[in-house]
């Protein structure tokens, strides 16, 4: 049988919310052909809108229940092939054990009931945006908007690791810990067990997931460490100047708290990893470590590059987007957000609590044949940076975009709060009750 390629079945794409790839041949558009492909899913029938979110982290469960509760009466699908939701934001919380897994943890059965949704535990291996047809491994599925919330994928590139074995290794010896929830039950692991010598973490370039959550999680093991009296030291190495977020209150926090189980190594970037030899080499040394969590320069999930959907100027594999409507250019039924969109904002779950606000009235507005002006969302990072006292500091930012240069910059009521404090590791706890709360129950 002749295979016919990606593109050439009509901007039909092959992958999945992991960026898995599925083989696709012709057979898969004949009707003739069985399997999923060939078969609608097993969803009620509608007469309203459908909308179908891709993806169920943070940005897409706060598109689909923002998009129950537009004017517009909309039938809301998400897709999803995880069973269950465990949450990166705040995961750090659990690795110092200041809260137990179950607070990470909850049912997309919950949320779709609080939501008024419908959730298809499924991957999507395919999409023909012509037809406006998305395909699933439980059947397809038509829809009138789809929203793609697929998360991100590590680039190992980025550290100088190209050979397939090589990346394997590193996923599975030293997991970044900003992806999967295997991950941080490895790294969970990984600091119960440490005994001596030092634990390597790294900030990655480019702008990565939480740009904060890799100084706190810095802290977070310091603080194991000077608890334990290990003779041991976290080795954080940066390819900035200093941390991007938060800089007077991490470094503060480094000083003054864990001057002897944490040393920072700013404005050095990783050229290398041997995995074998335990070895990281920068563009100024040869490091070597006990064990760590390597964390990679992070890109689009793969299947934004697989559906055409990438700006091929992005270096993160990012979309190409309307960065006012989230929409793929020219194209305004297929949406991306989340994690995967190119605009500078942190890739943190307060933003993408407000971008999927935005999105939603976006395609509720539209629908109605209305346009909606763009809002900034709002990042707000607390970091425990002392889990023993419960102290944290925080960062909250705003976005605006400059006409005169088109450029992304920060607006004007952008702060931060390096004084660490109790009031401040409160609200940590509180923030994190209500965002589970609102989207859970």
């Amino acid at each position: 049988m002749k295979k016919i390629s990606r593109r050439g079945f009509g901007k039909l794409s092959a992958g999945s919310v992991a960026g898995t790839l599925a083989a696709c041949n012709s057979s898969a558009a004949s009707a003739k052909s069985s399997g999923p492909m060939s078969r609608a899913a097993e969803l009620p029938a509608t007469k309203k809108p459908r909308v179908v979110v891709v993806g169920g982290g943070w940005a897409g469960l706060s598109i689909a229940q923002n998009l129950r509760r537009q004017r517009v009466d909309l039938d809301v699908v998400l897709i999803e092939r995880r069973s269950t939701f465990i949450s990166h934001p705040l995961s750090n919380l659990w690795l110092g054990g200041m809260i137990n897994l179950e607070t990470l943890t909850h049912s997309f059965l919950d949320a779709a009931k609080a939501g008024d949704y419908i959730y298809l535990n499924a991957s999507l291996v395919g999409l023909d945006r012509e037809k406006r047809r998305a395909f699933t491994d439980q059947g397809y599925i038509d829809y009138d908007d789809i929203v793609l919330a697929s998360g991100i994928d590590y680039n190992y590139a980025s550290v100088g690791v190209k050979d397939v074995a090589a990346i394997q290794m590193l996923r599975t010896r030293y997991p970044g810990g900003f992806v999967s929830g295997s991950e941080h039950v490895t790294l969970k692991r990984k600091i119960a067990e440490f005994e001596k010598g030092i634990f390597v973490l790294n900030a990655p370039q480019g702008i990565f997931r939480c740009a904060a959550s890799i100084y706190e999680r810095a802290c977070i093991l310091a603080a194991n460490f000077k608890k334990r009296k290990l003779p041991a030291k976290v080795l954080l190495i940066d390819s900035r100047n200093a941390p991007g977020v938060n800089s007077e209150g991490f470094l503060a926090a480094f000083e003054e708290l864990y001057k002897d189980h944490l040393e920072y190594m700013p404005s050095s970037t990783v050229q290398r990893i041997d995995a074998v030899a335990k070895t990281i080499h920068t563009d100024f040394d040869d490091i070597k470590f006990s064990d760590g969590a390597i964390y990679p320069r992070v890109r689009a999930a793969r299947m934004i590059e697989e559906f055409g959907l990438a700006d091929p100027k992005s270096a993160q594999m990012e979309a190409n987007i309307d960065p006012f409507n989230y929409n793929i250019i020219g194209d305004d039924h297929t949406y991306v957000t989340g994690d995967s969109r190119p605009m500078p904002f942190s890739k943190s779950a307060s933003v993408a609590r407000g971008e999927g606000s935005h999105v939603a009235k976006v395609i509720a507005g539209r629908t109605l044949g209305k346009s909606v002006p763009w809002v900034t969302p709002e990042s707000v990072c607390y970091s425990m940076v002392d889990p023993d006292a419960k102290q944290a500091i925080v960062s909250r930012s705003y976005y605006q975009f400059n006409q005169a240069t088109k450029q992304w910059e920060f607006a004007p009521k952008t702060a931060s709060t390096n004084d660490r404090s109790e009031d401040l590791g409160r609200q940590t706890f509180e923030w994190s009750k209500r965002q589970f709360k609102d989207l859970f129950s």
